[in-house]
């Protein structure tokens, strides 16, 4: 009689392949920077963690210009394209962890940010703001605006009015328009508020920086321009007085 078969037990595992190799070690996260204080390091995580909204301890790459703008720089497009260069593995990573976002920061505060000095000069110079008191006439401000660069439309005009007494930078009873403080609210929007976070309603840094650039120049030329006609007019009279007898010829 065959001996009955016994019951079939589970095969063992295969071993482990020795091609797979050690699973790979996990990427070791360097400190923040120590230029920042505890209070920074607060600061910029909140921002980071409101912005993560999935909780994955990572937040989307195309967020980023936002967030540095909510801290108050205005980082260029080639300062975005360098941070991401520096601190992101490659160009197929979409998303940025805590403490890379830690040394963009660090990496935007060493380049320097110039983006509001540059736009209030040029407000100072569009709205004749010579002593640049921050102070202007709303109207001429908006002549300039509505015929200078791109120009505004009336529209878009009633727009930026709307917001300026909104943020109390505009004085309706006397027309004055605070245009620094008008800069810094409108560089703090969130994009909830407006499609993005800097338009300045088409003034961008580039067209702002041109026009003040090219009504300085005018403005220069139209000085030479009547003092040539001053110099024109002393001498006719000097030579219509040497005629006459009044004073000698040189």
């Amino acid at each position: 009689m065959a001996p009955k078969k016994g019951k079939k037990g589970k095969e063992p595992p295969p071993p482990p392949s020795k091609a797979m190799g050690p699973p790979p070690k996990p990427k070791k996260i360097p400190p923040p920077p120590s230029c920042f204080t505890n209070e920074d390091l607060l600061k910029f995580k909140d921002m980071f963690k409101a912005h993560d909204e999935e909780n994955i301890d990572k937040v989307p790459i195309q967020l980023i210009p936002l967030m540095l703008r909510k801290l108050g720089f205005n980082p260029k497009t080639a300062e975005i394209e360098q941070l991401f260069k520096m601190f992101l593995e490659d160009d197929l990573v979409d998303t940025v962890e805590l403490h890379e976002w830690y040394f963009m920061i660090e990496a935007k505060m060493n380049w320097g940010d110039d983006f509001e000095l540059a736009v209030t000069k040029a407000f100072a110079a569009l709205a004749h703001d010579d002593d640049e008191t921050g102070i202007a006439q709303l109207e001429v401000l908006k002549e300039e605006l509505m015929n200078w660069g791109e120009p505004l439309s009336e529209i878009e005009f009633v727009d930026w009015v709307r917001l300026a007494i909104k943020d109390k930078t505009y004085n309706i009873e006397d027309g004055t328009f605070l245009y620094p403080k008008f800069i810094e609210n409108m560089n703090n929007k969130d994009e909830k508020y407006i499609k993005e976070p800097i338009n300045f309603f088409k003034l961008d840094q580039k067209t702002l920086a041109e026009m003040a650039i090219k009504k300085a120049q005018e403005e220069k030329e139209e000085q030479e321009r009547k003092e040539l006609e001053r110099r024109a007019k002393e001498e006719a009279k000097r030579q219509k007085m040497i005629a006459d007898g009044l004073i000698p010829p040189d």
